[in-house]
């Protein structure tokens, strides 16, 4: 029985008072490729861009299935090159996919929105081009909307693992010998990994991805940058803030990510998220007087937690002969609850669950994976999923450092998260272990970004928000010298332009994103 694995942003944000100021943003020809604005008066030590990377003129056609199977009406695809390392502009390259739906209203076109999607690992390029992302009305008429695929990623020069990276065992080592097992099967893999996938592995960093931002700027012909980032997508943003604080047009960040976090802070923070939005199913079956896991929602906690124990000694066994074990509890867990749609059939797996069949399990994963009789990916959407797992190690493990470096560290950080939290604790520590193993030393920052003398900035978060949670937002609202936070109240994880729209929350993007104006400090829409 496989577990579903959670896409976990593993890293972090930062935003303080705001201000309203108009950013004229015009697509400007000729535009010069940036270098790292200076602070403070330092100069940056990164050697000038060779000019032939701001001189790229993008050859626009229509977009093939290997971007998207159904390219939305007036889309075109490209590529711009980009150096592998910054630091040797003059050595390899990777070039980066990127397409484009042009402004509606092309006579009052104000430039180039980029968008990314976050993971880290998704692509953007097809979200564009298929109509997937659209921005809001008013932003979808005054802008090129343009998606890319980060280095590495997608159609972007795909990293390669032969053998697959390490993820979060099935059965979470309670032993020594255990965990040392665990460790070498992991870091094989990893060398795999940087055997097959060459330069770029060294170089998946967002640090880089920003600065392929600031190429991709420049060649779009704009003055400044302007930006979506959703999830991963917003700690990409602040590093582009914090190199080219100048060259910072109008940006959101939907579903912040804080910077100021290491890996085992955003790790603990995932396992409180995760908790919480426990209670909040337990307390909705309470308040609909579903009284089949228990009469209140501490009852159903208790009765949860009870199970996750008893299956850690006596597991079950699905359909399939694989064992269901307590691991695999909280993997389905930390899966459907952030998802109220699922809720209805993990009660009812629960329930079976707690007779002693596990088979309900297996029809669940097949709803949440579309593989009941619902819409089942295609093998495009299957890859895409495979590169976002490959991917996500090979931007965490160099953005963010503090990973449990030994067998016994990673036991005694699983033990010290699962006193924290008996259900989600221990499965969340051990996700950890591909960056335990990564062959590659950590090249980021963890801090907080001010982004001195950047234009004005748009956070937003729902209330609730199972992956990035408000408290991320709240953060990175502080610690940025010039920013707003927009909150939709309810449960979701990237509140602008999403499947189920908010009027008040698109309107108060799109006047930022078109006018500039942003929303009070006060701002908040409504369930």
């Amino acid at each position: 029985m496989p577990i579903p694995r959670k896409s976990i942003p593993l890293t972090a944000g930062a935003a303080l008072a705001a201000a309203t100021l108009v950013v004229t943003v015009c697509g400007v020809g000729g535009v010069a490729a940036s270098q790292p604005d200076d602070v403070k008066g330092m100069k940056t030590s990164v050697p000038a861009l060779p000019a032939h990377f701001a001189q790229q003129k993008v050859q626009w056609t229509a977009c093939g299935a290997d971007v998207t199977p159904d390219a939305a009406p007036g889309a075109q695809c490209g590529w711009v090159k980009v150096p592998v390392d910054y630091a040797a502009p003059n050595g390899e390259t990777v070039k980066l996919r990127v397409s484009r739906v042009p402004a509606k209203d092309h006579g009052r076109r104000l430039g180039s929105l980029l968008f990314n999607p976050g993971g880290p690992g998704a692509g953007g390029a097809a979200d564009v081009a298929n109509g997937n992302w659209q921005a809001g009305g008013q932003a979808r008429a005054r802008y090129d909307l343009v998606g890319f695929d980060p280095r590495g990623i997608a159609g972007s020069g795909q990293i390669k693992c032969p053998d697959g990276v390490a993820q979060g065992p099935e059965n979470p080592p309670r032993t020594v010998p255990e965990a040392e097992k665990t460790y070498a099967d992991a870091t094989r893999r990893a060398q795999a990994c940087r055997k097959a996938s060459g330069a770029v592995l060294a170089h998946m960093d967002s640090v880089s991805v920003a600065r392929d931002l600031d190429v991709l700027r420049t060649v779009l012909g704009d003055a400044k940058l302007n930006y979506t980032g959703v999830s991963y997508g917003t700690f990409i943003g602040q590093q582009y803030m914090k190199l080219f604080p100048g060259k910072v047009g109008r940006m959101v960040l939907d579903g912040v990510v804080n910077p100021a976090a290491d890996m085992r802070q955003v790790a603990r923070l995932d396992v409180k998220t995760a908790d919480d939005a426990m209670r909040r199913y337990a307390q909705d079956l309470v308040t609909r007087g579903d009284d089949r896991l228990g009469a209140t929602a501490g009852e159903i906690l208790r009765r949860l937690t009870e199970l996750g124990r008893k299956l850690e000694r006596e597991p079950l066994r699905g359909t399939d002969g694989e064992e269901f074990t307590d691991a695999t509890l909280s993997a389905y867990l930390a899966t459907a609850v952030t998802a109220k749609e699922s809720w209805k059939d993990l009660t009812k797996a629960l329930v079976a669950a707690l007779k002693g069949d596990a088979a309900a399990f297996e029809r669940l994963e097949a709803e949440m994976t579309g593989e009941s009789g619902g819409q089942k990916l295609t093998p495009q959407e299957e890859q895409a999923e495979e590169n976002v797992s490959l991917s996500m190690p090979a931007v965490l493990c160099l953005d963010s450092p503090s990973a449990p470096k030994s067998p016994k560290e990673m036991l005694d950080t699983a033990d010290a998260f699962a006193r924290q939290s008996p259900l989600f604790g221990r499965y969340y520590a051990w996700q950890m272990i591909d960056c335990s193993t990564w062959p590659i030393a950590p090249t980021g920052a963890v801090e907080p970004i001010k982004a001195s003398g950047a234009a004005p900035v748009l956070l937003v978060s729902y209330t609730d928000d199972p992956l990035t949670p408000l408290a991320n937002a709240r953060a990175v609202h502080r610690q940025l010298d010039n920013s707003s936070l927009l909150v939709r109240k309810g449960q979701g994880h990237g509140a602008y332009a999403a499947e189920d729209p908010s009027t008040c929350t698109d309107r108060a993007v799109d006047t930022y994103l078109v006018e500039g104006r942003l929303p009070d400090q006060a701002a908040d829409c409504p369930r």
